[in-house]
C-alpha cells in the first residue's frame, strides 16, 4: 500500500489523529492541562476593570494568563505584508488590553488541571466594560475614516477616455457578504516549553510551517528557529488557518509560565467568532464597448472589510490577487482599479479559498453578461470576440501582469457542448422557473515570498530503492504524497510504494512556504522535479560507466537503468553503494488557471426555493499530474462557490453581534444540495514552471460562484438581482417585483 492509499483509508475508516484526539485519545500529550479563554462578549468597548482573583484561587486552577503576562513577556504585534508599502494596522495584541474590538476577542486565558475547572474558573473572571458604538459594515468604517489602506493602479486617464468614446456603457455593484470558514477540524492548540533549550513546541492545524514561525517569533520576540511545530493531520485549511491567530502566543505563555503542556480545543461557536472569515468585500465596475461590442475599457472599485485587525496577508488577498486577473480573460487595454482596505468592529478577515480572485472574476463576469443582455448577443458569442486569442500568450494586462497561456475559444466550444447549452429549452418544466449561466475566468496561482526547496534522498533499503522527499509545504487535503511522488518517480524510474513523503516535518530547515494560493504542485512540485533530476543524472552517469556508453544513451524506467532500446543495464539498486541527495529549489511563479464554468438552476416560483440542477466544468489545469486529486479539488471548490452564492452569510446585528454562529444559523450546503456534475479538461501546458502545471485548487470556488449567479439573473429575467446570498425569501421577493 503506498502512502498515500494508507492515508485516504486511515482518514475514511475514522482513523485520522487530528489536534484535540493528540492528548483526548492518549497520545504523545500525555498529562496536559487545559486552557479555556475568557472572551468579550462586546464588539466595541473598553475594559474598566479585570479581577481575576477569584478564578485563580479555584480549584485545579493554576495560572490566569492576562495582557499583564504578555506585557512582562515582551509581546509585540503580529506581522502585516504588503507589497505596496506601510498599512495602518492597529496592534493586535494576544490577550486584549484597555479594549476589545470584536465580538469573541480574548482577555484572558485560565490553566487547569481539567477542561471542567478550566471552565468554571473562566465563567469567575470578572471583566468589566463600558461599551462603546460598534462600527459594522464597509459604509460605516467609510464615514468613520476607517481607512487602513489605499491603493490605485492602472491608467485612469487613458480609461477615462475610453469611457467618454465608448458606444455603451454597463454598470453594476455587487457585495460579497462575510463567509464563516467551515473547516471540519474546529481550531486547536497544544503548547510546551523546554526550559533546558527555550523551544518551544506546537500542535495546531496549519497550512505552513514557516509561517507560523514567522508569525510567532515576530508576536513573541523569540527567534523563528526556536519554535518546532508538530505535524499531524490537518483538517482542512482554504487560506484561515495560513496564519497565527492571537490566542496561540498567550497559550505558550502559559506553558512556559506552568511549566506544563497546555492544550486547548476551541468549539465550533468559538471558530464563528474568532477564525478568521472569507470576503466581505464591495465591488462596483463599469465596463465600456464600442459599436462592434468589442471591449474597450475597465473601471474597478474594490472596497474590503478587514474586521477589526489587519491578518498578515489580508491586503494580498485583497490587493494583489483581484489585479492579477483585473481583465479577466478579455483584452481590454484600458484598466483602472482603486482599493479601500476598512477596519470594523468584527472578526478579522483574511485569505479564503480563492482570496480576491472570486470576487473579481464575478464583477467582470457579471459586466460581460450584462453587456451580452444589452447587446441582445448570446454570451458566448460576445466572450468568444473580447477573449484573448491563444496565439497571443504569453500576455501582459494593463497592469503588468504576465498571463502565461491559454486556449479560451477551446474552453468555451467545450463547456457548451458538454452542457448542452443549446437544448436549454427541452429541460424547462412546467411549475418551475429554470436559467442558466456560465463563465469564463482566469485567476492567478503559485504566489509565496520565499523560494520552496525540497531535499531527496535515494537509497538502499531492503535490497529496493527508497526515495526519502522533505518539503516545507504540507498537505491540508491536496494529495501531495501521489502528486509528489509521481513527480518524482517519474524522472526515477521508481514505483510510487518506493516512496516516503515527510511534509511539514518539525525540525525541518528547508526554505520556502506552505500550502496556500494553489502554489504546492507549481513551485514545490518543480523543486522536487528539479531535484530528481539532479538524482536522476548521477545515476546515469554511474551506470555508464559499467556499460561503456555515453549517459545519454541511457535512461531510467521500471527501477532499472536501460538502454535506447530497452535493454536493462543495471538495478537502479545496484547503484546505490551510497545514498545519493540533491535539494531542488525553484522560486515561486505564476500561472494562470482558467475555465468556462456552466450552471442551470431550477427555482420554485412560490417559495423562491433555488436548487441547482446541472453544473458543467472545464478547466485548463496545464497538465494534470493527479487527475483524481484534481477532480476531487475542483469539486470541493464548487461546493463552497455554490454555497456562497444561495446560503451562506455571516451575519452581523447592528451591535456587532454574530446572527449565525452555530450550524443551526449558518447555512452551509450538504451532500443532497448538489446534483452530479461534469469535470473536464482542456489544458494548455505553462511555460513558466518545468512541469507545465497550473494551480487548480481554487478555480471551482471561482467558477461556481460566477455561473451560479449568473444563472439566478437569467432566471430572474429582467427583475434586479438581490443581494448575495440567493436565499429563498430573497429569490421569492425578487420574483414579485415587477
Amino acid at each position: 500500500m503506498t502512502q498515500m492509499q494508507e492515508e485516504r483509508t486511515r482518514k475514511v475508516t475514522g482513523r485520522g489523529c487530528y489536534t484535540a484526539d493528540e492528548w483526548q485519545a492518549g497520545g504523545r500529550f500525555p498529562g496536559a492541562v487545559f486552557g479555556v479563554y475568557v472572551r468579550s462578549p462586546h464588539a466595541a468597548a473598553r475594559i474598566a476593570a479585570l479581577d481575576t482573583a477569584e478564578a485563580a484561587a479555584m480549584p485545579g486552577v493554576l495560572r490566569v494568563v492576562t495582557a499583564r503576562d504578555c506585557a512582562e513577556a515582551g509581546f509585540g504585534t503580529f506581522p502585516v505584508l504588503s507589497r505596496w508599502g506601510a498599512i495602518a494596522a492597529p496592534v493586535r495584541p494576544s490577550l486584549a488590553s484597555g479594549m476589545v474590538n470584536h465580538v469573541g476577542e480574548a482577555v484572558a486565558l485560565v490553566v487547569a488541571e481539567t477542561q471542567a475547572q478550566a471552565q468554571d474558573a473562566a465563567e469567575a473572571v470578572r471583566v468589566d466594560y463600558e461599551t462603546l458604538p460598534a462600527i459594522i459594515g464597509i459604509e460605516q468604517a467609510l464615514a468613520a475614516g476607517r481607512i487602513v489602506f489605499s491603493h490605485r493602479a492602472g491608467d485612469a486617464d487613458a480609461v477615462r477616455a475610453a469611457m467618454d468614446a465608448a458606444a455603451r456603457i454597463v454598470e453594476t455593484e455587487i457585495e460579497l457578504p462575510r463567509l464563516a470558514p467551515m473547516i471540519m477540524e474546529p481550531r486547536a492548540s497544544v503548547a510546551r516549553y523546554d526550559a533546558a533549550s527555550g523551544e518551544y513546541s506546537v500542535r495546531i492545524p496549519h497550512q505552513g510551517v514557516n509561517e507560523i514561525r514567522r508569525d510567532l517569533s515576530v508576536m513573541m520576540g523569540v527567534p523563528a528557529d526556536r519554535f518546532r511545530v508538530l505535524p499531524g493531520d490537518v483538517g482542512g485549511g482554504f487560506g484561515p488557518r495560513n496564519s497565527v491567530y492571537p490566542d496561540l502566543p498567550a497559550l505558550l505563555l502559559a506553558a512556559k509560565l506552568t511549566g506544563r503542556t497546555v492544550a486547548w480545543a476551541g468549539s465550533r461557536s468559538e471558530s464563528f467568532l474568532t477564525d478568521l472569515q472569507g470576503r466581505g468585500v464591495v465591488v462596483r465596475g463599469r465596463l465600456a464597448m464600442d459599436a462592434d461590442g468589442r471591449f474597450t475599457a475597465l473601471d474597478v472599485v474594490y472596497d474590503a472589510d478587514l474586521g477589526a485587525y489587519v491578518s498578515p496577508v489580508a491586503a494580498i488577498a485583497n490587493v494583489h490577487n483581484p489585479l492579477a486577473s483585473l481583465t479577466g480573460c478579455y483584452a481590454i487595454r484600458a484598466a483602472h482599479a482603486s482599493f479601500r482596505l476598512v477596519l470594523t468592529n468584527a472578526a478579522s478577515t483574511g485569505p479564503y479559498r480563492g482570496a480576491g480572485r472570486p470576487e473579481m472574476a464575478l464583477l467582470v463576469e457579471r459586466l460581460v453578461d450584462l453587456a451580452a443582455r444589452m447587446r441582445g448577443e448570446d454570451p458566448f458569442a460576445l466572450r468568444a470576440r473580447n477573449a484573448i486569442p491563444a496565439t497571443a500568450f504569453p500576455y501582459t494586462l494593463p497592469s503588468g501582469i504576465q498571463y502565461d497561456s491559454a486556449n479560451f475559444q477551446a474552453l468555451l466550444d467545450k463547456a457548451r457542448t458538454a452542457s448542452d447549452w443549446d437544448g436549454f429549452a427541452a429541460r424547462q418544466r412546467d411549475g418551475v422557473v429554470r436559467g442558466r449561466g456560465m463563465t469564463l475566468f482566469i485567476e492567478v496561482s503559485g504566489g509565496g515570498a520565499a523560494p520552496d526547496e525540497a531535499a531527496l534522498t535515494l537509497a538502499s533499503a531492503a535490497g529496493r530503492p527508497h526515495l526519502r522527499i522533505e518539503t516545507v509545504s504540507g498537505a491540508t487535503g491536496q494529495s501531495h504524497p501521489t502528486t509528489f511522488a509521481s513527480i518524482a518517480c517519474s524522472r526515477l524510474g521508481l514505483s510510487e510504494s518506493d516512496v516516503t513523503l515527510v511534509a511539514s516535518g518539525e525540525d525541518t530547515r528547508l526554505s520556502g512556504a506552505g500550502t496556500y494560493a494553489s502554489r504546492s504542485t507549481i513551485v514545490t512540485g518543480s523543486s522536487i522535479a528539479l531535484a530528481a533530476e539532479e538524482i536522476a543524472q548521477k545515476l546515469l552517469g554511474l551506470a555508464s560507466l559499467r556499460a561503456n556508453c555515453a549517459a545519454a544513451e541511457l535512461h531510467l524506467a521500471g527501477g532499472e537503468v536501460r538502454r535506447t532500446d530497452a535493454t536493462p543495464v543495471c538495478s537502479i539498486v545496484s547503484l546505490l553503494a551510497e545514498p545519493l541527495a540533491a535539494t531542488g529549489i525553484f522560486a515561486p511563479t505564476n500561472a494562470f488557471a482558467s475555465g468556462c464554468h456552466v450552471a442551470e438552476v431550477e427555482i420554485d416560483p412560490d417559495t423562491g426555493a433555488t436548487r441547482l440542477a446541472r453544473f458543467v466544468a472545464v478547466d485548463d489545469a496545464g497538465v494534470t499530474i493527479d487527475p483524481v486529486a484534481a477532480m476531487a479539488q475542483i469539486q470541493g471548490g464548487i461546493a463552497q462557490g455554490v454555497g456562497e452564492a444561495l446560503s451562506e452569510e455571516a451575519v452581523l446585528d447592528a451591535q456587532g453581534q454574530p446572527v449565525a454562529a452555530s450550524l443551526m444559523d449558518y447555512a452551509a450546503p450538504r451532500a443532497d444540495d448538489f446534483p452530479d456534475y461534469a469535470v473536464l479538461e482542456c489544458n494548455t501546458p505553462s511555460p513558466f514552471n518545468p512541469l507545465g502545471v497550473k494551480g487548480i485548487g481554487e478555480a471551482g470556488t471561482t467558477g461556481a460562484l460566477c455561473a451560479v449567479t449568473a444563472a439566478v439573473a437569467d432566471a430572474l429575467g429582467t427583475r434586479p438581482l438581490p443581494p448575495m446570498p440567493f436565499t429563498a425569501r430573497r429569490i421569492w421577493e425578487a420574483l414579485r417585483r415587477d
